[in-house]
């Protein structure tokens, strides 16, 4: 038998002591009165966690906007003398924030840019384990997950398991030491799930930080500001980057249009499948098919 890692043996541990306490029990067996009061405080602690999380997010959001335009949010001197937003707002919170924390916060909105994510997150449950609830320090430690198949398979897992932070800690630490003791990481093949949440990751993040960034129409975006900018300002090196910009948008203009064909083929595929009423172990029992739009 194999031997159980640090952070399974934490779970058993957990499990073992809450069952053993005196305090336990079930909702259904306490008066009328206490129930109400349980369920006060389950609510108001959801609340407060909700709250929390939100926060945190807007709080990356905010610092990720001051630094991707200095010229909104920083003096003419400051832009002269290259400060950098974020690092100023930074020590503006210092003396009750620490920059890791803060830095967390914009780790956290660039992992999770749309708040359709957000809402994702605070959804998730644990079916053995209703109360558990996604929290700030959770996603502290998810945020640190470059990969976002591999983010996503732990999210999961945190709330099958009902994961605390401190659980979640230690599941990450014994990950990074089989990375380093295993050299070069091989990727096991990505199922349809992981595959399609990639694609989606991507198609958020990119409509969050067109809509808050790069075309906000609520204050100057940054093609307000190329269209403004001195000839100091809009130099060759610059130059190079906005027409290259153009040239890449002209390709995503024909791989969208790629995209958009497929969906309409798979989606054509599938209103097909719909259609036809054979028996169902028929089905099971046919081969797999190559679909005909991939030859």
């Amino acid at each position: 038998m194999g031997r159980k890692s640090k952070a399974a043996a934490m779970i058993q541990a957990d499990l073992v002591e809450s069952r053993n306490s005196p305090y336990l029990a079930a909702v259904e067996n306490l008066t009328p009165a206490l129930q109400d009061v349980v369920s006060e405080i389950d609510n108001l602690f959801s609340d407060a966690q909700a709250a929390s999380l939100t926060a945190y997010w807007r709080i990356g959001r905010l610092i990720t906007e001051v630094k991707g335009d200095p010229e909104q949010y920083l003096t003419a001197e400051q832009q002269a003398q290259h400060i950098d937003g974020a690092a100023l707002l930074m020590s503006i919170f210092a003396p009750v924030y620490t920059v890791d924390q803060l830095r967390g916060a914009v780790n956290f909105f660039e992992k999770y840019p749309s708040e359709a994510e957000i809402v994702r997150l605070l959804s998730l449950r644990c079916p053995d384990r209703p109360r558990w609830r996604l929290t700030t320090s959770h996603v502290q430690l998810l945020a640190q997950i470059p990969d976002d198949q591999q983010r996503a398979a732990i999210e999961e897992k945190c709330a099958e398991e009902a994961y605390t932070a401190r659980t979640l800690a230690t599941e990450l630490q014994e990950m990074r030491g089989k990375q380093k003791s295993s050299g070069r990481t091989h990727q096991a093949p990505k199922g349809l799930k992981q595959q399609l949440h990639d694609l989606l990751q991507h198609q958020r993040r990119w409509i969050a930080r067109s809509e808050t960034l790069w075309l906000n129409e609520k204050r100057d975006n940054i093609y307000d500001d190329i269209a403004n900018a001195s000839p100091t300002k809009f130099d060759a090196t610059t130059q190079g980057y906005f027409a290259e910009i153009i040239e890449n948008f002209d390709k995503m203009s024909d791989l969208v249009a790629d995209h958009r064909a497929m969906c309409a083929k798979v989606q054509e595929e599938l209103n097909k499948r719909e259609e036809v009423e054979d028996d169902t172990e028929e089905q099971d029992a046919s081969p797999r098919r190559r679909s005909d739009m991939t030859r």
